[in-house]
């Protein structure tokens, strides 16, 4: 697998942290380059949902289509995004740890031909750009725990 493994421990229980993670109109509160995020497909959200993600990269903007590839609430979801033939899939698992929740989240990114050469550099870009994700998240559901208390 190239690609790279985050874990983070949230002091909330897996049904809100999954609720809060899984919302993808929350993605810009969580992922710092998002700037908007619009679902395509009607319905309740599960496998083969679609949304158009917005982001801001070195002061230019870029949408991709990303979409639900796996959901088994509270448990697990994930979601994938292809663009220019690599495929990169970001799997979250919520699991009850210590009054709490450990999130842990799997980027996998995946090519073939030779566009496989370039997927250790598309890691690394994804890691620097979206590796701290889940201690935003913490921040965020922490934070608005807070708040109704």
């Amino acid at each position: 697998m190239t690609g790279y493994t985050r874990t983070e421990w949230i002091d909330a229980p897996p049904n809100e942290v999954f609720a809060f993670a899984s919302e993808m109109e929350n993605a810009p509160q969580i992922l710092a380059g998002v700037v908007g995020i619009v679902k395509l497909t009607d319905g309740p959200v599960g496998v083969g949902t679609r949304y158009k993600e917005t982001r801001r990269m070195r002061g230019q903007e870029a949408e991709s289509e990303l979409e639900i590839v796996a959901y088994q609430p509270p448990d697990m979801y994930a979601a994938g995004a292809e663009q220019d033939g690599i495929k990169t899939i970001y799997r979250y698992t919520f699991t009850p740890e210590n009054g709490g929740t450990r999130v842990d989240l799997v980027c996998d990114v995946q090519a073939g031909g030779l566009k496989k050469l370039m997927t250790p550099v598309v890691a690394s870009i994804l890691q620097r750009e979206d590796g701290d994700h889940l201690a935003h998240l913490k921040r965020a559901i922490e934070e608005r725990l807070l708040t109704r208390s």
